[in-house]
C-alpha cells in the first residue's frame, strides 16, 4: 500500500475506535513504552496529541520520562507553514500554547533548541512498516526536521496498529524510527 492509501484507511480505523477501546489500547502501549531501553536523554522533542482524532496521548510517556530522568529538557514543535519547516521550542511553566491551522497546540514563543542537540523524539504517525518507516500526516515536517538531527537521535512512534509489511512509496527523504510502540508490543528497527 502507498502512504496515501494507508493514511486514508488507518485514520478511518482509528476514528472508529470507541473511547473505551482507546483507553484500553493506550494503557497497553504505555506499559510497553516503559519497557524501552533508550540512550541517555537530555533533550526530548514531543508533541500535543490530537485526542479528538483518537491519536495516542503521549503525555503519560512524557511524565514517565520526567520522573525517570532528572533535569530532562522538553520541547514542543512549532511549524512554519510558509517554509514547510518546524523548530523545537524549549518549554517551561510559563510557556503559552495556541492552536495552529491544523488544530495542533504549539508554543507561542520560547528558546529554540537546535536539532543536533535533541536526543529523543516522539514522532507523530499513523502506522509504520516492518523496517520502521512511518506514515505521518503527509506534509513532511518531521522528515525534514529529522534530516537536521544527529544520525543517532532516538525516534519513537506510537500507533494503535501493528506495522504493515511494506510501505510501497518510501523515498530517500523518509527517516525510519528506532522503535514503534503498539498495543501488542514494541517493535525495534
Amino acid at each position: 500500500m502507498t502512504k496515501k492509501e494507508i493514511r486514508k484507511e488507518y485514520i478511518e480505523r482509528r476514528l472508529q475506535l470507541s473511547a473505551t477501546e482507546v483507553q484500553s489500547l493506550s494503557a497497553k502501549m504505555i506499559r510497553h513504552f516503559e519497557e524501552v531501553e533508550f540512550p541517555s536523554v537530555t533533550y526530548l522533542l514531543t508533541y500535543y496529541s490530537l485526542l479528538e482524532r483518537n491519536e495516542f496521548n503521549v503525555e503519560p510517556c512524557v511524565r514517565f520520562l520526567r520522573n525517570k530522568i532528572r533535569g530532562i529538557k522538553i520541547g514542543y514543535p512549532k511549524i512554519n507553514d510558509e517554509l514547510l519547516s518546524m523548530e523545537d521550542y524549549l518549554i517551561d511553566e510559563n510557556v503559552q500554547f495556541e492552536k495552529n491551522k491544523y488544530g495542533i497546540l504549539e508554543p507561542v514563543s520560547g528558546e529554540i533548541i537546535e536539532p543536533e542537540r535533541i536526543d529523543f523524539i516522539f514522532v507523530p504517525m499513523i502506522m509504520c512498516d516492518e523496517k520502521g518507516y512511518r506514515v505521518g500526516y503527509g506534509k513532511g515536517y518531521y522528515d525534514r526536521y529529522l534530516a537536521r538531527c544527529r544520525p543517532n537521535v532516538f525516534k519513537v512512534g506510537f500507533s494503535f496498529f501493528d506495522p504493515c509489511q511494506l510501505i510501497d512509496d518510501i523515498d530517500q527523504f523518509d527517516v525510519p524510527l528506532n522503535v514503534c510502540i503498539t498495543p501488542s508490543g514494541k517493535y525495534e528497527f
